[in-house]
């Protein structure tokens, strides 16, 4: 049986103490993205997020609600939440990604 990359050295013992150094890091990922703020402005529609994509402040600028023009202000307002949304899961998968580094590659395992 061929061992996968970077087993040996440390052997099993090496690897399972990166295994639960990556799980104690990965427990306390919800709290970090939780109290994370991730500004978006974009000009005249203004929010907040925090690391887990949840919208936490909207704020609009009053020149722009037009009851003649619902759809352009409804158009900067879903914008607006999919860029914080991106934002929100590129920080996400930043974080998960240094947790797990120097982890071994482990066959069937998919990072």
């Amino acid at each position: 049986m061929k061992l996968p990359k970077h087993f040996g050295g440390q052997g099993f013992q090496g690897m399972m103490s990166q295994v639960q150094g990556a799980m104690a890091r990965a427990q306390n990922l919800e709290d970090e993205l939780a109290a994370e703020r991730i500004p978006i402005d974009k000009g005249q529609v203004k929010a907040v997020f925090n690391g887990r994509g949840e919208l936490l402040k909207l704020s609009l600028d009053p020149a722009i609600v037009d009851p003649e023009d619902i759809e352009g202000l409804e158009d900067l307002i879903v914008g607006t939440i999919r860029d914080g949304f991106t934002k929100a899961t590129e920080l996400r998968d930043a974080k998960v990604q240094s947790i797990l580094p120097n982890m071994p590659d482990i066959p069937g395992l998919n990072r």
